[in-house]
């Protein structure tokens, strides 16, 4: 089968998908303007230049529909995206990454690096004020991060805190100074990494160390919550950028379907919605709703094509390079995301400081047929890809794809337990994964290492090159070496086929039209950009 052929077939199911959005979509009014003389009579006086909207204005309540449960009030174990949604707004880090992807200050107003990049040295921004009144200080610093590192703390960055041996000591009541063995390169992101080092009060913890509230410094505060429901937070009058918030209040409610989202988007139920259907989320692209607005957004992510190195038939190099040259990007964006991803080779935005100069691999099927060939497998050989549930829609276009060289692909669909505990045993041929809260290249390729607990993420590779790289990579504090080095790992994760990397993923938000100077935030889902800088911090009401 010809690359025409399968980009004919995902033309088709796109189209089919977006015509079933359609008739289902509720209907909308749509008025549209007559036409326009290119240049207008001489005897016209131009028309008065339209008001400037006044703004911003303070007050109101923002309601968002998100798409799953907090599962945790501690920041320190956030592992879901609900979980990110709310601490983000309520808690923050010393440090965090803009949208060029260079960390900057957040609750650290500076900061000094010794010449060997393993000590580090924060001065806390002045004037910092806990949602309980009291004042930052570098003691409330040290305390959280012994917090995580304690043995029994189950804080999602222990084992990376532990492993570099970070070690933190007080130097007086607005500096606080840490140490490490190693890590240098991406230190940084490891400590802005998805508000997993959150600066919170104790008090927000029990006696067994507990997390019943967040009490954080940022610009709102939790108010109340019903697990599985909704949570509201409300504006924190003294928080530390003079002026912000300018809404009264967030309330996060927890609508777990798709569509229903978008339906109480449209009906004006919410203000603010995520993750909507991506065939109603094209249609509506293509034809505006006139009420409300939808933006589809990228940051550091993607989704990958994972083939189990550690078992045949993809121990082969040849059998896996013979996927690697037949599997089309352009044909699976199109099929899967409606071409509204971003085809890539590397989980890394266009515009990021750690985009690298690799080409892509782009596919050819009289190369595949060869690398089948040479590999000694025999036509119809048999593979297992698991996917979870909202991955099945990718079936039909990578059965199209593998089939043309001799595999033939059978899907287990499963739920994300399932999908965790069978690839954590390397139990599948292939599998599709995806990836978030990437600010360094230590995240994504770190799991390439023979050594890291993530190894199933890229199907149990290994390659002492690999590794050595990988130590370096994570070694170096400076950026161009790092570069350097990232780029050798990249081509040598094609020249393995080790993983696939495949489209970043299209986020995407809509709000209705009186919800005024909102940007989607970069590097998560959340609803304010981790640096400070931008998000429902800004936003106002104009209604």
């Amino acid at each position: 089968m010809k690359r025409t052929t399968i980009l004919t077939i995902a033309i088709l199911l796109v189209m089919a998908l977006v015509l079933g959005a359609c008739k289902t979509a509720a209907p909308t009014e749509v008025t549209t303007p007559p036409d326009t003389a290119t240049e207008a009579p001489a005897d016209v006086q131009p028309t008065e230049e339209p008001t400037v909207e006044e703004g911003p204005k303070y007050g109101g309540v923002l309601t968002f529909a998100m798409k799953e449960d907090v599962t945790s009030l501690d920041p320190h174990k956030a592992i879901q995206y609900g979980d990110v949604r709310l601490n983000a707004l309520i808690a923050q880090q010393l440090v965090a990454a803009d949208r060029g992807g260079n960390f900057v200050g957040v609750l650290a107003e500076s900061w000094e690096t010794s010449e060997d990049g393993l000590t580090w040295t924060f001065k806390l921004r002045p004037g910092v004020k806990f949602h309980n009144g009291a004042p930052l200080t570098a003691d409330d610093v040290k305390w959280v991060f012994d917090k995580i590192i304690a043995e029994d703390s189950g804080a999602a960055m222990r084992s990376t805190f532990v492993k570099i041996g970070l070690q933190v000591e007080v130097v007086d009541p607005a500096t606080v100074k840490m140490t490490i063995t190693s890590g240098a390169g991406p230190f940084l992101s490891y400590i802005g990494l998805l508000n997993r080092a959150a600066i919170v009060h104790r008090d927000g913890y029990d006696a067994d160390g507990n997390a019943t509230t967040i009490i954080g410094t940022g610009p709102f505060m939790l108010d109340s919550f019903k697990p599985g429901e909704s949570y509201t937070l409300k504006k924190f009058e003294d928080y530390w950028v003079e002026g912000q918030p300018y809404l009264d209040g967030v309330v996060l409610k927890v609508i777990t379907d798709p569509v229903v989202r978008l339906n109480a988007l449209r009906t004006g139920e919410v203000d603010m919605v995520e993750e909507m259907p991506i065939a109603d989320v094209k249609a509506l692209l293509d034809n505006p709703d006139p009420n409300f607005t939808v933006e589809v957004y990228y940051f550091n992510s993607g989704a990958r094509f994972v083939m189990n190195n550690t078992r045949p038939p993809f121990n082969n190099l040849d059998a896996r390079q013979a996927v690697q040259y037949a599997f089309d990007r352009e044909a699976y964006n199109e099929a899967v995301y409606f071409g509204l991803g971003q085809v890539h080779n590397q989980p890394f935005v266009p515009d990021d400081l750690w985009r690298l100069d690799v080409p892509t691999i782009e596919p050819n099927l009289d190369k595949a047929k060869e690398y089948f060939a040479a590999s000694g497998l025999p036509e119809g050989t048999e593979i297992v890809i698991m996917l979870m549930a909202n991955q099945k829609d990718s079936a039909e276009i990578i059965d199209a794809m593998l089939s043309q060289v001799g595999f033939k692909a059978k899907f287990d669909i499963v739920d994300s337990a399932a999908w965790n505990s069978r690839g954590q045993a390397l139990d599948y041929d292939i599998l599709i994964g995806t990836m978030t809260g990437i600010f360094d290249p230590d995240r994504p390729y770190g799991y390439l290492s023979s050594t890291s607990s993530g190894s199933w993420l890229c199907g149990g590779y290994s390659n002492p090159t690999m590794d050595e790289l990988l130590t370096k990579g994570i070694a170096t504090a400076n950026i161009e070496e790092r570069k350097g080095i990232y780029t050798q790992v990249l081509q040598l994760v094609h020249d393995d086929a080790a993983t696939m990397y495949i489209v970043s993923l299209p986020w995407n938000e809509g709000w209705q039209n009186y919800v005024k100077n909102y940007q989607p935030a970069s590097g998560m889902p959340m609803l304010l950009n981790m640096d400070a800088s931008t998000g429902l911090n800004i936003a106002w009401l104009d209604k």
